[in-house]
């Protein structure tokens, strides 16, 4: 509930502020498009901006999917990964994060909001939720969202964007997706559909910016990565 997530933050004290800055990608639904997000935005932020150090700090230690992506096509992307709150709580989360050779961190939280993921909204520039357009996604946002608000309200520096993902324009829920979160919170200005290629990139190891240059898809994270790199002025 709402107060057990808002006293769970305040019990971390505040989050102090990192060398590099930080994006949180936040979820409690698995499927929600977390890993999916993180690599084509982390890999397209790299594209656009090749002299920052961009890093994913994996922190979903029970699957590990963005360390098995990147580790697929090696150093081809630019973009390094490592793993990040082994202890499953995220005790020593701020250390590991203050340790990385980084300009920009995206980290790629586990299915669950536990201790970890409210740890991270502490130190999180800019957090971010993907929300699918099912009535389960939206309501298994919920908490994200609250999440992030809370962070807020205790360091008002801080922001977040609703990304809509997975969808599709042609059905009722898809065209209607943004509106219903708008009255949510703010809505990034990039709808991410439900693409193929999204997901089949992830066999190569590489971002959709190198699997398919030029499409929709990449038209999609790129204004994503547009506005993200508005957000935090980098």
């Amino acid at each position: 509930t709402l107060p057990c997530l808002l006293v769970s933050l305040l019990t971390f004290g505040p989050g102090e502020n990192l060398m590099a800055k930080v994006i949180g990608i936040v979820q409690k639904k698995g499927g929600a498009g977390k890993t999916t997000l993180s690599v084509h935005l982390a890999t397209q932020l790299k594209e656009n901006h090749p002299d920052l150090k961009i890093v994913i700090a994996d922190a979903d230690t029970g699957q590990n999917s963005a360390t098995k992506w990147l580790k697929r096509s090696g150093d081809i992307t630019g973009v390094e990964v490592c793993t990040v709150a082994d202890d499953g709580i995220g005790k020593n989360l701020k250390k590991e994060l203050d340790s990385l050779d980084a300009d920009l961190i995206i980290l790629d939280l586990p299915p669950f909001l536990d201790s970890v993921s409210l740890r991270a909204a502490l130190y999180s520039n800019l957090m971010l939720v993907p929300v699918g357009p099912t009535p389960l996604d939206i309501e298994a946002a919920d908490d994200a969202i609250s999440v992030c608000k809370e962070a807020i309200d205790h360091d008002s520096t801080k922001k977040f964007l609703i990304v809509p993902n997975r969808v599709q324009h042609s059905t009722a829920s898809g065209r209607e997706l943004r509106s219903v979160l708008e009255s949510c919170g703010p809505v990034s200005r990039a709808t991410l559909g439900h693409r193929v290629a999204f997901s089949d990139s992830a066999t190569v190891g590489v971002g959709i910016n190198k699997y398919s240059p030029g499409s929709q898809a990449h038209r999609e994270i790129t204004e994503l990565a547009c506005e993200v790199a508005e957000i935090l002025n980098i």
